[in-house]
């Protein structure tokens, strides 16, 4: 008697057998990314959320926004597939997009229409690129967003010139709004301009200075209205 059922292991493995999406490095960054939610789509358990997500980045990619927001949005695609990663799936896919936000990061002319190139030929499997962020110099990182679940305060961490002083700094922040202009920085006219993902306490708000030379950082200080829950991102991308 054969039994044709087919238990979660089996999804997974048939999910495995699967043959391999066809990349180019002739295709766009967009393309790429069109490429791999089809690929995503045919993970019956966790597929259908990481092809949405793949499918918000291009939207995001294509708006036109500040290149640092679609360096944030890349940024969390790579974190959702470093947890894939870690359980033996969307490997290809998940080296790919970690030297795709890199590069993406280091070069500002990086965009969804440029050519995905050599990146896509990362390995399908080797060495752990967790932490691939930590190797880029902290001037060529838009800012470090650190919040939890336990906490309602979060911080930002900036880079900027080695030169810079308070003067040079123009923060403006609401419950639901934050623009940053910082004389000199590479990201102009603003290194950060959008919502919140979900509101602040105003009144709790501040920046200043911290560090000197190439580890000078403008230093903001956030306070969640609602406490909770980790935020997956600083700004929302609607």
């Amino acid at each position: 008697r054969i039994d044709l059922s087919c238990t979660r292991h089996c999804r997974k493995a048939a999910t495995a057998l699967q043959p391999m999406a066809k990349y180019s490095q002739e295709d766009t960054v967009g393309e790429t990314l069109q490429k791999f939610a089809a690929a995503f789509r045919q993970d019956e358990e966790d597929g259908e959320e990481l092809a949405k997500l793949t499918e918000k980045t291009i939207e995001v990619l294509s708006r036109g926004d500040p290149h640092f927001v679609g360096v944030s949005i890349m940024t969390e695609l790579r974190d959702k597939l470093h947890d894939m990663r870690r359980v033996g799936k969307h490997t290809r896919e998940a080296n790919a997009v970690d030297r795709m936000a890199g590069k993406m990061q280091m070069d500002s002319a990086y965009i969804v229409s440029s050519p995905v190139g050599a990146l896509i030929n990362a390995p399908a499997s080797g060495p752990d690129l967790d932490g691939i962020e930590n190797e880029l110099p902290m001037c060529l990182q838009m800012f470090d967003f650190r919040n939890s679940s336990e906490d309602t305060e979060m911080t930002v961490n900036i880079p900027v010139p080695p030169e810079t002083e308070m003067k040079d700094c123009k923060v403006r922040a609401s419950a639901t709004k934050i623009r940053v202009e910082v004389k000199g920085h590479s990201f102009q006219p603003a290194v950060i301009d959008g919502e919140f993902h979900a509101p602040i306490e105003a009144s709790a708000f501040g920046f200043h200075l911290e560090g000197l030379g190439d580890k000078r950082i403008l230093v903001l200080d956030l306070e969640k209205r609602h406490g909770g829950t980790k935020w997956p991102q600083l700004l929302r991308y609607t």
